[in-house]
């Protein structure tokens, strides 16, 4: 299969498959709104990878920053979120 169309960003990639240029692939919550929407449907599931587990890791150390740390809490508050049934 050729693709006719090659985009650099998961972005462009979403937008052109939401205006009808074809199929794409790339994570699962970067079309969880679109799918939820119905902008977008799933094809091909039973071809799906295994999910990866994600891991927020930093050396917080004496001096900590505080914008690291407000950034690593909110990634893991989405994460959750996100594995929510």
């Amino acid at each position: 299969m050729h693709s006719r169309l090659t985009v650099t960003s998961f972005r462009a990639a979403i937008h052109a498959a939401t205006a009808g240029a074809g199929l794409t692939q790339v994570a699962s919550y970067q079309v969880a709104a679109s799918i939820a929407r119905g902008e977008l449907e799933l094809v091909l599931e039973d071809f799906e990878v295994a999910p990866l587990p994600v891991h927020v890791l930093y050396a917080e150390g004496r001096r900590g920053s505080t914008k690291v740390r407000s950034f690593v809490d909110f990634c893991v508050a989405r994460l959750r979120e996100a594995l929510k049934p």
